[in-house]
């Protein structure tokens, strides 16, 4: 008897604690008026009937429609036409309003009404009553069901009045969530406001490049539009040197400047023909440059007297029935294949081949005088790590005979002409050049992915160490000649900054750009203007111009895109390592944050050698997980690159040495100082590299609640061996060290030979078709942790790679981490079932 009283009050106080929510406010355009479609016939396709109420089944994007504001009566009614007397016209009014989800939420909507009405949640229809019903507008129309993902939704509710209708056409809308649970989160939005979603992520406008003319005169900026997880479409600006728009191109193809002249290049398809044009961007005129190119990629010599293609030449096939391995690398599906350079003769128009043989030759620069250009090969010995080695060439265009300037060198990775033309900037690891760049303690191997500069005298055949005491990890850059400075970008710990090298000096110089990561920049050679765009851990894309040395902004994207946003920026926090290394980190907070409340958290790593940069969007957005409920801390151990050589050089036949027991003791320590944070119910996550320490930390400790690993890792030895790229990256990664005389490392630091360790409930996600770490590596602990009896899902996407990048599979991808997460961080596996149900097998 007590025990079902209990029952019937904890019952009582669940469904008390369920509120359904009448929408009070909307936003409504119309009525407009509206006309039947012209019949030319009685019956349609297939014998179907006109019905003018089908108008109710046709999307309607209010997206930019001057809408105005109503609110419901004290009945939640939004006030419409009156009933009684007949409609002397059809039309149609809309009403908009939104709804967020602070987490995957359950519940149903119900419409309220006598007109003719539909419902439309995110531009799907979910329900309709094409006829009226003059009972009353306490009459229940029609009902849907909502199963809404984090984020902001936007429902549109149509209401159509046709010539002769008598009814009223005021509409009501009430929100009943599922569960208490729902409840608390799932709301009509009033404010406009809306958190970050995948949405944001995979739609909306993003900026993506650009190029200065030779002078400085005219600028292409382009941006791409995604919508509707349809690939996106690139859209291109002209803006003259102040940032003003002066006109938008639709030309779309190979667009780029003439050396010296601010005439763009376009490349047109006639037929089978690509004729290249270059045109004034003003419509002044153009002129045709090869009236049939051999080739889509080339690259223009700066007197434009000649045009140099790469053209690949095919290598033997395979047989179907069986395959001979010539190579380790013989899997990859063009290895075979060769390219060498071909010329072109502007003025003859001559087409032919510049090298010969069975090497693939590179193209690396061509002189300023165009006189000469650096061509290269290189070369394979497997014997000898790290098994590439590159020969650098300079060929005399008038003599065609080459002079070779460097002889497999494995630590070269791009070259250029120096204004003058008289050195070459040379961008490569500190080993090259015989270790004249390297800046660490006898015995230490340096991390070949963090990259130095060096400036080599082609007249002595010398080269000099530009970036030894620079700890940013450089990229190859463009040159101002008008000024002599070579600008460039460098990871710097987490940001990726824009410099500039004097080349009369040679001191390097950072610029003041305004945000945490340079995307792109652009120089005009002629007279020295830059543009860049970048980004920050605390807002999107921007646009600038460099006003002396400070940027000046021209276009604030992320103005208007995060005008609506509810987010709180990004925080420092750095972990100093009981050897008193300092780990750099930042961390996001949800949004609406109360101190007095615990907060599950999440941590993100990569802990291989790149570095986790600050920018704010991207399919791993922190702040998109941070709106879902989360702390979410990320940081960067020892062995990534921007932290200086001897940071990077801790990558070195690592494994998770050192780097996991740093990444143990930030979450440690970030838990023991931010009251905030709920330590029983911390995640962490990572991918490819980031998927390995996902993986191996699981073997070190109980601290994570769950985890997830994508294209993780799990048998270094699986790895180096299948892996299309293992064998490369282990020549830094596992250095000297293979699985015949190294096996503690290859073994002892596998996941997959530590499973028994493992504890917390893991989820493995991989593409079925990656070549960079084999599907395998996810199948094989995924079996052994099934049979150790431990908590593991493995979900595999099909045709997809190393990223999941198709957009419906991608949202699948990203939906699985967020459900997961909250199965086991909020105890709420609604969202993970509905994506897996539960089958019985």
């Amino acid at each position: 008897m007590k025990k079902s009283l209990l029952m019937l009050l904890l019952s009582a106080a669940t469904l008390s604690s369920i509120e359904a929510q009448t929408i009070q406010q909307m936003k409504a355009g119309g009525p407009w008026p509206v006309r039947a479609a012209f019949k030319t016939d009685t019956v349609g396709m297939n014998g179907s009937k006109y019905n003018p109420a089908d108008l109710l089944r046709q999307a309607y994007d209010a997206t930019d429609k001057d809408l105005r504001n109503v609110s419901a009566d004290k009945d939640g009614r939004i006030a419409g036409r009156k009933a009684g007397s007949k409609a002397e016209r059809s039309e149609m009014a809309v009403y908009s309003f939104a709804l967020t989800a602070e987490h995957f939420a359950k519940g149903d909507i119900e419409v309220f009404g006598q007109g003719r009405m539909s419902l439309w949640l995110d531009d799907k229809q979910i329900g309709i009553a094409d006829s009226p019903n003059s009972k009353g507008d306490t009459t229940l129309r029609f009902s849907a069901s909502l199963s809404l993902v984090p984020g902001t939704h936007h429902l549109l509710l149509k209401s159509l009045l046709l010539e002769g209708d008598t009814t009223a056409t005021d509409v009501r809308v009430v929100l009943k969530p599922k569960t208490a649970r729902d409840s608390s989160a799932l709301y009509p939005n009033y404010t406009g406001k809306e958190r970050l979603s995948l949405k944001h992520m995979m739609s909306g406008t993003f900026l993506s490049g650009g190029s200065l003319s030779p002078t400085g005169k005219y600028v292409l900026t382009s941006y791409r539009v995604s919508r509707d997880n349809k690939p996106a479409v690139t859209y291109n600006q002209l803006r003259d040197a102040k940032g003003n728009i002066l006109l938008n191109l639709n030309e779309k193809e190979a667009l780029g400047w003439m050396p010296h002249e601010d005439m763009l290049m376009v490349i047109r398809k006639e037929g089978n023909t690509k004729r290249l044009v270059a045109f004034d961007p003003m419509g002044k005129g153009e002129k045709t440059l090869v009236s049939n190119l051999p080739e889509s990629q080339f690259r223009m010599s700066p007197d434009a007297r000649y045009y140099l293609f790469y053209k690949q030449e095919k290598g033997p096939g395979k047989d179907p029935l069986f395959i001979r391995h010539l190579d380790p690398d013989d899997r990859q599906s063009d290895w075979r294949d060769r390219s060498l350079i071909y010329l072109l003769n502007a003025e003859s128009g001559v087409y032919g081949p510049l090298t010969f043989g069975y090497s693939t030759t590179y193209i690396y620069d061509i002189a300023p005088d165009s006189k000469r250009a650096l061509i290269g090969t290189l070369s394979t010995d497997w014997t000898r790590r790290p098994f590439r080695f590159a020969t650098i060439m300079e060929y005399n265009m008038e003599t065609g005979k080459a002079d070779t300037l460097i002889t497999r060198d494995p630590s070269i990775d791009a070259i250029q002409y120096t204004p003058d033309g008289k050195h070459l900037i040379v961008m490569g690891s500190a080993d090259a050049f015989g270790n004249i760049g390297l800046n660490l303690k006898s015995g230490v191997t340096p991390n070949s992915y963090d990259k130095q500069f060096f400036l080599f005298d082609l007249s002595t055949r010398k080269a000099t160490a530009l970036t030894k005491n620079f700890n940013p990890s450089v990229s190859a850059g463009r040159f101002d000649r008008k000024n002599n400075y070579y600008y460039f970008r460098a990871e710097n710990g987490s940001r990726k900054q824009l410099y500039r090298l004097d080349l009369k000096t040679l001191e390097i110089s950072q610029i003041q750009t305004g945000e945490d990561v340079v995307q792109w920049f652009g120089v005009a050679a002629d007279n020295g203007a830059v543009w860049y765009s970048g980004q920050s851990a605390n807002n999107a894309d921007r646009l600038y111009r460099l006003d002396g040395t400070k940027g000046k902004l021209v276009w604030d994207l992320s103005a208007e895109k995060l005008a609506n946003i509810d987010f709180t920026p990004a925080r420092d926090w750095n972990y100093t390592a009981p050897d008193g290394t300092v780990v750099e980190g930042w961390y996001y907070l949800p949004p609406q944050f109360d101190p007095s409340k615990k907060y599950p958290m999440l941590v993100y790593y990569y802990g291989g050698t790149s570095p986790i940069n600050r920018t704010l969007e991207g399919h791993y957005s922190l702040a998109m997980y941070a709106a879902q409920g989360y702390v979410v801390y990320t940081l960067n151990p020892s062995g990534t690159t921007g932290y200086g050589q001897e940071y990077a050089a801790r990558h070195v036949n690592a494994w998770g040495d050192r780097t996991a027991d740093e990444i143990i003791g930030a979450t440690k320590e970030f838990i023991r100082t931010h009251s905030f944070v709920n330590g029983k119910k911390v995640g962490c996550f990572g991918a490819s590299y980031g998927g390995f320490m996902t993986q191996y930390l699981q073997t070190k400790t109980d601290i994570f609640a769950a985890a997830v690993s994508h294209a993780g890792i799990s048998s270094i030895s699986n790895y180096w061996g299948s892996g299309y790229w293992g064998m490369g990256y282990s020549t830094v990664a596992s250095t000297d060290s293979y699985p015949w005389n190294n096996p503690d490392l290859y073994a002892g630091h596998s996941p997959l030979f530590r499973a028994d360790k493992i504890h917390t409930p893991l989820l493995l996600l991989h593409g079925s078709v990656d070549t960079n770490v084999p599907t395998a590596e996810s199948v094989n602990l995924y079996n052994a942790l099934k049979i150790l009896g431990r908590e593991v899902e493995f979900i595999e996407f099909t045709e997809q790679d190393h990223f999941i990048l198709e957009p419906e599979r991608c949202i699948r991808w990203t939906n699985s981490i967020c459900a997961w997460f909250a199965r086991w961080l909020q105890d709420d596996p609604t969202w993970w079932n509905e994506l897996y149900p539960p089958v019985n097998l």
